[in-house]
Parts: C-alpha cells; sequence; structure tokens
C-alpha cells in the first residue's frame, strides 16, 4: 500500500556490526510518519482535529542481517481490528526482495481530552477489514 526505501547510515549499526534493533525502529516510524504526511496529516494531528497516534504495542520478527550501506524498503500496509484499533503491518526487504524484517504495531487514536475515539475514516478507507467474528 505505502513504501520508503533508506540507506543505512554507520549510525544504524551495532556492535556486531548489523542494523541495530533502535535503528530498526526509527524507520518504521519515520514511514508511518511520511505515509501520514502523504495523507495531509500527522502523528499530533490524524483527523485535522487535533488528535493524535500512541503506539500501544509493538511486535518485531527478525529474518536477516543488514549491513553498513545497504538499501533497505520499508513496505507499509493497515489492519483495522476494531473501530477504535489500527495495526500498521511493515515488512522489510533489502537487494533482491530478501525480506529482512516484519513488524506490527498497534495504535489508538487520542482526542485533546486524551480519550480513545475512532480510528479516523481515511484510514478506515486504506485498511483491510479483520473479521474477528470466525
Amino acid at each position: 500500500m505505502y513504501s520508503e526505501k533508506f540507506k543505512l547510515s554507520i549510525r544504524d549499526i551495532n556492535y556486531a556490526n548489523h542494523l541495530d534493533h533502535l535503528a530498526l525502529l526509527n524507520y518504521l516510524h519515520e514511514t508511518r510518519v511520511r505515509f501520514l504526511r502523504s495523507q495531509g496529516y500527522t502523528e499530533l494531528d490524524v483527523d485535522g482535529l487535533g488528535s493524535g497516534l500512541v503506539v500501544a504495542e509493538l511486535n518485531c520478527n527478525y529474518r536477516a542481517e543488514c549491513f553498513y550501506g545497504d538499501e533497505i524498503e520499508v513496505q507499509l500496509s493497515l489492519e483495522l481490528i476494531s473501530p477504535t484499533r489500527l495495526v500498521f503491518h511493515y515488512t522489510l526487504y533489502k537487494a533482491n526482495q530478501v525480506l529482512v524484517a516484519t513488524a506490527r504495531i498497534r495504535v489508538a487514536f487520542l482526542n485533546l481530552q486524551h480519550k480513545v475515539i475512532a480510528v479516523p475514516n481515511y484510514l478506515c478507507l486504506l485498511a483491510v477489514a479483520t473479521d474477528k467474528s470466525t
């Protein structure tokens, strides 16, 4: 649904000489920020009314190493799991479509009074709905 490409810099590499887990999280975050921006919104204003986005759950699964200078592509898709819960699914690839990692981030949306609100409509329309009744 949406993707971004990045080139790993030396600051992304840990003492074991591969992609650091914190750098991976930063790339997930950067992709989410750029996606929201492409829709005309930000994490601090996801609906034009000042409502914000907060991370409620994060899960990463590593599949392959990345090294300094590697180019990665972060693919993002959305899954609507309830009227108030949305999941950002990420898949990271390096050259030759080698799967590097997958990630799942569940988010909630809070209004200016810090109350949970419904997922904004434009995100619902972009998301794949999940039928939890089966």
